[in-house]
C-alpha cells in the first residue's frame, strides 16, 4: 500500500526501498531475500509487522516474516509505535492533512535463544512493546 502513496511510494523507491507484493507469494519470498542480502551489507530494514492498515485503532496480528528473518541474521528487532497517522493519511483517501505525528523507539529486543518453531513469544513481546506506546499515560507523556 506504501508503494501506491502519491510522491512517497516513487521516492522511497529511489532511495532502495524495498516494497513487497503480499497479493503473489514468490514475489514477496523475492523481496524478502532482496532485504535479506541488503541487511548482511550493514543496511537496516523496517517492517511494518501488521502488514497493513487496520480499520479500528487496535494492534492487528503481526505477521511472521520480519521476525523469521531476525531470527535468521541473529539481529535484534527495535520495535517502534507511530501514532497520529491515522488524523494525516485516513484510510480510503490518499489525501494528506495536516497535523502531527509521533515516533516512540523502545528498547531493542534481542532474538538469542528464540527458534522459528516458538516464535510466539517473541512476537508477543514485541507487540507488547509497541502497544505500550498506544497507552493513554504514554500518549499523555510523549512517550
Amino acid at each position: 500500500e506504501l508503494r501506491r502513496v502519491p510522491g512517497l511510494g516513487i521516492g522511497c523507491e529511489k532511495l532502495g526501498h524495498i516494497y513487497v507484493d503480499r497479493s503473489h507469494s514468490h514475489a514477496a519470498i523475492r523481496s524478502i531475500k532482496a532485504a535479506r542480502e541488503r541487511i548482511t551489507d550493514g543496511t537496516s530494514v523496517v517492517f511494518f509487522a501488521e502488514g497493513t492498515f487496520g480499520k479500528g485503532r487496535e494492534l492487528l496480528a503481526f505477521k511472521k516474516g520480519a521476525f523469521r528473518m531476525a531470527i535468521d541474521l541473529d539481529l535484534p528487532i527495535l520495535p517502534v509505535t507511530i501514532v497520529g497517522t491515522r488524523e494525516i493519511l485516513p484510510g480510503g483517501t490518499w489525501r494528506l492533512f495536516p497535523g502531527r505525528a509521533k515516533l516512540i523507539v523502545h528498547e531493542p529486543v534481542e532474538v538469542t535463544g528464540h527458534e522459528h518453531g516458538k516464535m510466539s513469544a517473541l512476537i508477543q513481546e514485541v507487540r507488547a512493546a509497541v502497544q505500550s506506546g498506544l497507552e493513554p499515560e504514554a500518549l499523555a507523556s510523549g512517550g
